[in-house]
């Protein structure tokens, strides 16, 4: 991650605007989000947080720097963080740059989205994400969350990808499961602006 890093990014203390009103996904150095695997162990946990904010050479665009650990392995194994660069436009569109992609950005996420609003984006040169988006409530531990804007995953020609990812307003990501495989986590703790939130 560091060549990453060193190469096409230059770190700015400066947060980016984000219009007001997209509060789905709250970035800001510090905000973070703990995750228990759903149907795993109790003790395993999943840890995501905001950690800097850098600017990307190669398109002159302000990204937050999101990195995610997680001790959900075998002991033997070591914990590697998983890194991925988000922006959100003035449409509230959300680009995601994950470590392993040179060029192409994901646009998972439209936070202005309609319930069953749709929309693809190239994930290579021959396939497309399909992105639908649904409104619902989300009980999350003894809390019921209301207005959260599920995002569901499909890339038509691939296999076993498929998967759901869950914003609730104010908090950002509460939930995200594997449609294929019948797997994932879901919101345990989320500290937003300084404002610690338990589930």
């Amino acid at each position: 991650m560091s060549f990453l890093l060193s190469s096409c990014y230059y770190h700015n203390n400066v947060a980016p605007k984000t219009p007001n009103g997209w509060s789905y996904l709250p970035l800001e150095i510090g905000n973070s989000w703990d995750f228990q695997p759903l149907g795993g162990s109790p003790e395993a946990s999943i840890h995501r947080e905001v950690v800097d904010i850098l600017n990307r050479q190669t398109d002159g665009y302000t990204y937050y720097l999101l990195v995610t650990t997680s001790n959900a392995r075998p002991p033997a194994l070591p914990i590697r963080p998983d890194s991925a660069f988000y922006r959100i436009d003035d449409n509230g569109y959300v680009y995601i740059l994950r470590k392993y992609q040179t060029t192409s950005l994901d646009n998972r996420f439209r936070l202005n989205a309609n319930d069953g609003g749709t929309w693809t984006y190239p994930v290579d040169d021959h396939s497309t994400a399909k992105i639908t988006v649904a409104t619902e409530s989300l009980k999350i531990g003894n809390t019921q969350v209301s207005n959260c804007k599920s995002y569901y995953y499909d890339v038509v020609n691939w296999a076993d990808e498929e998967n759901t990812i869950v914003l609730a307003p104010g908090i950002g990501f509460v939930k995200e499961y594997s449609d294929a495989w019948c797997f994932g986590q879901i919101l345990k703790t989320a500290k937003i602006h300084g404002q610690v939130y338990n589930f």
